[in-house]
């Protein structure tokens, strides 16, 4: 995974991995500029948002600029009404599981744990998660 940004300010990924790479205090510590430096070049990175109200976290992988890869937490009294408005509204390739859309995305439920594969974090909240894949990306 590419370089990985907890987005908490104005600064834009971008601006945040040129500063780094041109600050002097690099020196031995080139698995960090190695990872801005792919960023950069590739436009391969992660955000993760917290909601100030609900501490609930939305992360968002890109991959060559593009977004690639969405994950939300949701809290499990959500997952009935949500099954029902994604059965209502994508093909079900697995029933209450994964559908996907008529541009290729994929939308599956995950559990909760799973936040740490995507985003490399300890999940802080109990739930469950939506992972939204584009077709672009894969």
């Amino acid at each position: 995974m590419g370089w990985a940004s907890v987005e908490n300010n104005n600064i834009d990924p971008l601006s945040n991995c040129q500063t780094i790479l041109r600050s002097p205090l690099l020196d031995g510590v080139q698995e960090l500029a190695q990872e801005c430096q792919n960023f950069v070049s590739d436009g391969n990175y992660l955000i993760i948002v917290q909601d100030a109200v609900t501490h609930r976290e939305r992360a968002y992988h890109f991959r060559k600029w593009k977004v690639a890869l969405m994950v939300t937490q949701l809290r499990h009294e959500d997952e009935n009404d949500l099954i029902i408005k994604l059965n209502s509204r994508f093909a079900v390739v697995e029933p209450g599981k994964k559908w996907l859309g008529s541009d290729g995305a994929s939308i599956e439920i995950s559990p909760n744990e799973d936040f740490k594969l995507f985003t490399g974090k300890t999940p802080k909240l109990d739930g469950f998660l939506v992972v939204i894949s584009s077709a672009d990306a894969r």
